[in-house]
């Protein structure tokens, strides 16, 4: 009994998730336009600072919340290690293998992303250096050197976001958007201060309802004794990165692939540069094998699939399929494992 209302509960956190993105993505793309801005910019700075949240405070809790209490340090640092690792994983895998699901469900005649796929190489590339430079990183125990990728991983991310801004608002386009939710629902003018009460209070729904879904993904992780390695991951990075999964899944249904892309490639940026900074400076910033293989996965993938992109200058279907095959056999390789 107890096992079924935590299944109705975990649906219900789901569901929830769901609406608090398509708010979400509806008040960013109106902050986008507002601000003048072309849809990389929004897909990649906007909605993942929004998104970010939630994948960004697992690692902190689990890193100060042991050292505070003096409990399971080690542990601590491992699930950090693994949310920090696992988040990437999940976004440049599964989240491609679920947009190109998208593409056969809406039935597009054309099975490939419409958008500009000189920007998608240029995010893969700022991804690459900062992801490899992180792993690397793992295997010295240099301070200095730790420290230098710290201030190279931060100066990156901050470079990457002004050549975005910049770069967006040279090819700025204006939406055709359908009224804001929140004036439709309360009856009120549509103005920046409404785009931005709706964009904060979608925030906070989506932390509020993350936090509550991986509180129950930790339940049953329990319940049916799921390795910490596991739950760090893959289970606890599969519920904080669906955020960012339904946003660009809503986006191309909206026919809106460069927001869906963009989305995805600016949260792997944003996770290559700024959690893993927050790892190696707080954690020993040792990856086991297990992280490792992940990430070596990571780093493959990413590689072949910008190549594909390059050489064919398209997003097609099986590109983004594959990336599923990449994701579901590391899956089985886990739990083969362990």
């Amino acid at each position: 009994m107890l096992f079924l209302l935590h299944s109705f509960i975990i649906i219900f956190y789901l569901i929830m998730i769901i609406y608090a993105c398509s708010f979400f993505t509806d008040a960013t793309e109106h902050l986008g336009c507002k601000l003048k801005l072309g849809n990389n910019a929004i897909g990649s700075i906007f909605a993942v600072f929004g998104t970010s949240f939630p994948e960004t405070i697992v690692p902190i809790i689990a890193i100060f919340g042991s050292l505070l209490t003096k409990k399971d340090v080690s542990l601590g640092q491992d699930i950090a290690l693994g949310a920090i690792i696992g988040s990437p994983f999940m976004l440049s895998t599964f989240a491609l293998f679920l947009m190109g699901l998208m593409l056969i469900f809406i039935k597009r005649p054309k099975k490939e992303l419409n958008l500009d796929f000189k920007n998608v190489t240029r995010q893969y590339k700022y991804f690459l250096i900062a992801y490899t430079t992180a792993i690397l990183t793992s295997f010295s125990d240099n301070k200095i050197l730790k420290t230098a990728a710290i201030i190279f991983l931060l100066a990156l991310y901050s470079f990457f976001v002004y050549r975005t801004l910049i770069k967006s608002r040279q090819n700025f386009c204006e939406n055709i958007l359908d009224d804001l939710f929140f004036t439709k629902i309360f009856k009120i003018k549509e103005n920046l201060f409404s785009i931005l009460i709706q964009f904060v209070i979608s925030i906070i729904a989506l932390a509020i309802f993350s936090h509550f879904f991986v509180k129950e993904m930790g339940y049953f992780s329990t319940l049916l004794n799921i390795n910490p390695v596991i739950l760090s991951l893959i289970i606890t990075p599969f519920a904080t990165e669906l955020p960012e999964c339904i946003n660009s899944i809503i986006w191309i249904k909206n026919n809106k692939d460069d927001l869906a892309m963009a989305n995805v490639l600016g949260g792997i940026v944003f996770q290559a540069m700024i959690p893993t900074s927050i790892g190696i400076a707080f954690t020993p910033w040792v990856l086991n094998i297990d992280i490792l293989i992940n990430s070596l996965i990571v780093i493959i993938f990413s590689i072949l699939f910008g190549l594909t992109i390059l050489i064919t200058r398209k997003i097609k279907l099986i590109p983004l399929l594959t990336a599923g095959l990449f994701y579901f056999g590391y899956i089985i390789y886990i739990f083969i494992i362990h």
